[in-house]
């Protein structure tokens, strides 16, 4: 989304649109065939996040197993280093300036988002080097919540012109709230059913009950601005 935002121009979107959704349908089948591949090769695996590794070890050689982690590891650098900046900027300009009203120069603001950076950075790491899987549980949470939380306002917001500011906010609460209360309490009766799948349908139902429920914002569907 944040790439859509700060895309060059309008004419752009379409052929950017076309681009992510093919490469992402890649990566995702790619992913879900080594999954099931996975699963028939090694039954008992402990940790089934180790299962790229495992595999690659089993059907490469060492030279190509070492190419297949460093693609992994070049594809997760380039993640964080985005998440990263990502990061900042939401602490520099959406809190800074927008919330507490903090007006500086670029010059400033910049130098304040590099040492936002360092400092979360650090904690990462930090974090990281523990022996918790805290960093797992944090990507978990992070990534389906970020699709029930936002995925069902957005296409709300952009398609239906009767979305309302609360029916957002209650959207985003019911989704991340969901993600949360299923993993920790329904996931496993429930035939390990990933999480985002009921919270993107009580995020969705929330938002359009309660804009149905409340008064228009006057605002034009994102979809016409």
């Amino acid at each position: 989304m944040v790439r859509f935002i700060s895309i060059r121009s309008e004419q752009e979107v379409f052929k950017a649109g076309v681009v992510s959704v093919v490469c992402i349908a890649l990566f995702d089948l790619g992913a879900v065939m080594i999954g099931l591949c996975g699963r028939v090769m090694f039954p008992d695996l402990a940790d089934a996040e180790t299962i790229l590794p495992q595999v690659s070890a089993a059907l490469f050689p060492p030279i190509i197993n070492g190419l297949v982690m460093v693609v992994v590891l070049a594809a997760i650098m380039s993640t964080v280093d985005s998440l990263l900046i990502l990061a900042s900027s939401a602490v520099v300009r959406d809190y800074l300036e927008k919330v507490r009203k903090y007006s500086q120069d670029d010059q400033r603001l910049a130098r304040i988002g590099q040492w936002v950076t360092v400092i979360i950075g650090v904690f990462a790491t930090l974090v990281a080097l523990t022996d918790t899987r805290a960093v797992f549980w944090f990507v978990l949470f992070a990534w389906s919540g970020l699709g029930a939380a936002f995925g069902p306002v957005l296409l709300c917001s952009l398609y239906w012109r009767r979305t309302t500011r609360a029916g957002a906010i209650a959207g985003m609460l019911t989704g991340f709230l969901t993600i949360i209360a299923w993993v920790l309490f329904f996931k496993e009766s429930a035939y390990e059913l990933y999480e985002m799948v009921p919270a993107f349908f009580a995020a969705l139902l929330a938002t359009v009950l309660v804009s149905l429920a409340t008064q228009p914002d006057g605002r034009r569907s994102l979809l016409k601005l």
